[in-house]
């Protein structure tokens, strides 16, 4: 699908346009709305979510250790590969702006990683799941709001975003009396924090890197479409971080036995969850280019949560109790909220 989505765009960009007379100044506010989130985004934002909730529910299943992190990437690199062929884009022709938010997204990646490992040690699936999904839509929406990063968010997004918060919080709860702030101090809790934090951070750096390379492309006078911008710096971000990934597997001596364990034990779910997560964060590269804020991409990648209920609830057998249901109905209220 993503292949196809390339194609469009490299062929609509071919297309001659006819030159339209001047434009007629309207009053202001009375213009054409523009779309916050187009269909077209909505439906890569979903089709991600319930990609990422399956690769998760296998990292809760068969250990969400840095080998398998790096063995998630490396199929993300062999498949992002193919890109390659078909792109005019070069890594090594890129501008330093790219390279420092390339630089960023590796550390996060990083945080992500080892936080992810440890948090779904000490936490189920249906706890820890909606935390690391909630904290970056607050994050990334404070900060982009804070560096003027894309359009301000209208407040009617912002009070979506806030019930999309809200619910996630009361999905964790097994029953509505156990809200405390004593609930969340603790270890698992502190690594959820870490994933958030790193899950903020790449989402913010690729956002930038492609905007990076968009601006390359257009001084250098490279006819290239969004989508195919985002594919090319998915092969470049895959490569890089698989690298880094293994690199660091290498160097530690419990990580390079998981890792030689992951092998011998021939085990298929590992490249599952890699197909699934590189065609995940895929699609939402390939979203980031229809919507108008970064933060709008967040927002509806928590209806990811859904499927991470189900999947916790059917596949690993995990408590879903009336909260969850609650919080669940207050995360869709919350997105049909901020598509307004």
């Amino acid at each position: 699908y993503a292949s196809a989505v390339v194609a469009r765009g490299a062929l609509w960009s071919r297309i001659p346009r006819p030159r339209r007379g001047r434009r007629r100044e309207t009053a202001p506010g009375r213009g054409r709305r523009i779309a916050q989130v187009t269909p077209l985004a909505f439906i890569l934002i979903v089709s991600s979510a319930g990609l990422h909730a399956t690769w998760n529910a296998i990292a809760k299943k068969s250990g969400a250790s840095i080998a398998f992190y790096a063995t998630l990437g490396t199929v993300g690199m062999l498949w992002s590969l193919a890109v390659r062929f078909f792109t005019p884009l070069r890594y090594f022709d890129m501008p330093p702006a790219f390279f420092a938010w390339l630089c960023g997204m590796l550390v996060s990646e990083l945080f992500y990683g080892f936080g992810l490992q440890f948090a779904y040690r000490a936490l189920d699936m249906s706890t820890a799941y909606p935390l690391m999904r909630s904290l970056p839509l607050v994050l990334l929406a404070g900060i982009t709001a804070a560096f003027g990063f894309g359009r301000p968010l209208s407040g009617i997004a912002v009070a979506g975003i806030a019930m999309v918060f809200a619910g996630c919080l009361l999905v964790p709860l097994r029953s509505f009396g156990s809200f405390r702030v004593s609930s969340y101090l603790n270890r698992g809790f502190a690594w959820v924090v870490v994933v958030a934090l790193g899950t903020t951070g790449y989402t913010l750096c690729d956002s930038q890197a492609q905007k990076a390379m968009l601006d390359w492309a257009a001084a250098s006078a490279v006819e290239v479409s969004k989508p195919l911008v985002s594919l090319t710096y998915y092969s470049f971000r895959a490569c890089t971080l698989c690298t880094v990934l293994w690199i660091v597997v290498l160097c530690g001596g419990n990580s390079r036995s998981e890792a030689a364990a992951i092998v011998r034990s021939r085990d298929p779910l590992p490249l599952v969850a890699g197909c699934c997560s590189s065609l995940t964060y895929t699609l939402v590269l390939v979203a980031m280019n229809f919507v108008s804020n970064v933060s709008y991409v967040q927002a509806f990648r928590q209806i990811g949560l859904l499927f991470g209920l189900a999947e916790s609830a059917f596949v690993l057998k995990e408590c879903c109790s009336a909260p969850k249901i609650a919080g669940t109905a207050l995360i869709v209220a919350g997105l049909a909220v901020s598509v307004l």
